[in-house]
């Protein structure tokens, strides 16, 4: 029961460093002059394709909270070169939100989300761990966040 408090816990801060990057886009308007709409709409079109392939890859596996819910890991798709694609993913929408607008404070609440993003995907992996008997090895020869890069030490 404690460890489901504080995965929902978790994801509520998601929720709010998400209105964090949205309310600070709107800050510097109009926007600055390093602000470029379109390669900020081009980021976050890639990016939504990474979250919807993400999604289609995890199925039933699919859950906002860092607790597994053991419907299956996910190693096919994204998830052959990268175990958290769908972290990445929502990072580049991010980060296209913060080049269409030229916000200062959008790209620092973008570093704050990163951090978070792999502080939770610490837990979660703690977690998958126990799950999953296979998924030490599978992370061991994963990229993190980007493929080659960030591989679990066994």
């Amino acid at each position: 029961m404690r460890q489901q408090a504080r995965a929902w816990a978790v994801v509520g801060v998601q929720g709010l460093l998400f209105a964090a990057v949205a309310g600070t886009a709107l800050l510097d308007l109009p926007p600055q002059w390093w602000s470029s709409l379109w390669a900020g709409i081009a980021l976050i079109v890639v990016g939504a394709a990474g979250v919807l392939g993400s999604g289609r890859n995890l199925g039933a596996s699919l859950t906002p909270s860092p607790v597994p819910n053991r419907a299956g890991l996910a190693a096919s798709g994204l998830y052959r070169w990268v175990r958290h694609p769908m972290y990445s993913a929502l990072v580049l929408i991010c980060l296209g939100v913060a080049v269409g607008s030229g916000s200062a404070w959008c790209y620092a609440s973008i570093v704050v989300l990163a951090l978070f993003f792999d502080v939770k995907a610490r837990l979660e992996e703690r977690y998958l761990v126990e799950a999953y008997d296979g998924y030490a090895a599978y992370a061991a020869r994963t990229g993190k966040f980007v493929p080659g890069i960030g591989r679990r030490r066994a």
